[in-house]
């Protein structure tokens, strides 16, 4: 990401509202009870926090990374109203390096860079959850996306083929089009 991207996402997060609430996506509160609450969680692009501030809620230990410096104050402002802790890390996720076997769960949510799966698959823990939502292809009638900020369908399942999948979905509709997915790293 560039220092652009930075100023461009910061810029975003400014202002004292938070762009994309505070209750956490759909997708991650409808599977809550996939989730165990133990352990390592990391949010990839967690933006304001709703989504690590809701892990850290069931008892995770969060790791947040973004970009944005604004975004990460709402985050930690968001943890302190809902008095839990997280720790965040302000990267640049073109050059930061996941710890490999680390993460009990790992959760990106509307954000997608490719050479991030590679890394995703690698830092979870044997038995270890990815829960992963982003726009499809579908999407770009309803925005003015590039297609490479877009999934092809199917391509979250191509990328964690060897996981176990434990929920999936693609969805078209209501402006919005995604794919969703929870999946397990096999124990062994």
């Amino acid at each position: 990401m560039s220092e652009k991207d930075k100023e461009k996402w910061n810029q975003k997060y400014a202002s004292q509202d938070f762009i994309t609430g505070k209750e956490p996506c759909k997708w991650l509160k409808n599977n809550a009870e996939l989730l165990s609450g133990k352990g390592k969680a990391l949010d990839i692009a967690m933006g304001e926090g709703r989504n690590a501030v809701f892990l850290a809620s069931l008892g995770y230990d969060v790791l947040g990374l973004d970009i944005s410096q604004n975004g990460i104050q709402k985050a930690q402002a968001l943890a302190r109203e809902n008095q839990v802790a997280l720790i965040t890390q302000q990267v640049d996720l073109d050059t930061y390096e996941i710890s490999k076997n680390s993460f009990d769960l790992i959760v990106c949510i509307n954000f997608l860079d490719r050479k991030l799966f590679a890394s995703i698959r690698e830092a979870l823990k044997p038995g270890g959850l990815v829960c992963y939502e982003t726009f499809t292809v579908d999407y770009l009638k309803y925005s003015s996306f590039r297609r490479e900020w877009v999934l092809e369908h199917n391509e979250l399942l191509k990328e964690f083929e060897s996981f176990r999948i434990l929920k999936y979905q693609e969805l078209d509709g209501e402006d919005k089009a995604c794919a969703s997915l929870i999946a397990q790293k096999h124990e062994g």
